[in-house]
C-alpha cells in the first residue's frame, strides 16, 4: 500500500461546464519512467475507469503514474461519446486533423478546440510518458498503433487476451498526437468489451509494462 505522500490529485483543466479534470500522480514527480492511463475519453465508454482507480492503489519503484479517471466528465455525466459542445474528443487533437460535419464523429472547429482535450495536451506535455494507455469500449481489442513500440503493444494483448488489431488510421486521435510529439513513448489504445472490464486483469497488464521501461 502507497504511503499518502506519494498520491497527490491535480486539477489540469476544466470541461465546457465547467467540471473539473483531474490527475492523480502516484508515485514521486521526477521518477525516471512516466506512465500515463485515461479511464475514458467518450462518456458513454466507462469501463476502465475501474482500472484507473484500482491503479491509485499500485506502486512501482522509478515509475511515476499518472491516472486521469475520465477526460470527458460532461459526457461522463450525460452518458455521451461527445462533451457538451457535441465535439468527439478522438477525433479533436492536432494531428492530422481535419473538419467534418456534426453528429457522432465531429470533430470540433478546430483543432485543439476544446477544453478537454488541451487538458489532456497541456499533461502530456509535461511529464512526457513513455508509456500511455486510453481506455475506449467495447470493441474487446488491443487496437495497433502507429508509432507505439510493437513489442509493448504485443504484450498487452497477450497478457489481457484482447488481441491486437488494426483499425482504421482515424485522423485527431489522442495517441496519434501523443506518439508523434513524444518519439520515445508508446501511447496505444484499449478497447474493453462491453460490461465491467477484469481489473485485475488489466491492472497486472500495466504494472508489467511499466517495469519494462525502468
Amino acid at each position: 500500500m502507497l504511503a499518502v505522500a506519494a498520491l497527490a490529485s491535480l486539477v489540469i483543466g476544466h470541461s465546457v461546464q465547467g467540471r473539473e479534470i483531474r490527475a492523480t500522480r502516484v508515485g514521486d514527480e521526477g521518477a525516471a519512467v512516466n506512465v500515463l492511463v485515461v479511464g475514458d475519453v467518450h462518456g458513454n465508454e466507462p469501463a476502465g475507469e475501474a482500472i484507473v482507480a484500482a491503479l491509485r492503489k499500485q506502486d512501482v519503484d522509478g515509475v511515476t503514474f499518472w491516472l486521469v479517471r475520465t477526460a470527458n466528465p460532461d459526457g461522463r455525466a450525460a452518458g455521451t461519446r461527445q462533451n457538451a459542445r457535441g465535439v468527439d474528443l478522438n477525433r479533436n487533437f492536432p494531428w492530422r486533423w481535419r473538419p467534418g460535419a456534426e453528429g457522432t464523429y465531429f470533430p470540433g472547429r478546430k483543432a485543439g478546440s476544446e477544453p478537454e482535450t488541451r487538458a489532456i495536451m497541456r499533461l502530456v506535455r509535461r511529464v512526457r510518458p513513455q508509456l500511455a494507455i486510453y481506455y475506449h469500449q467495447h470493441l474487446g481489442i488491443t487496437v495497433r498503433a502507429r508509432g507505439a513500440d510493437p513489442a509493448v503493444q504485443r504484450e498487452y494483448a497477450r497478457r489481457t487476451g484482447l488481441p491486437l488489431r488494426s483499425l482504421p488510421d482515424y485522423r485527431g486521435t489522442a495517441i496519434g498526437w501523443e506518439n508523434h510529439l513524444v518519439r520515445d513513448g508508446s501511447a496505444f489504445v484499449v478497447e474493453l468489451k462491453a460490461g465491467a472490464a477484469p481489473v485485475r486483469k488489466h491492472v497486472a497488464a500495466v504494472l508489467a509494462l511499466a517495469r519494462r521501461y525502468r
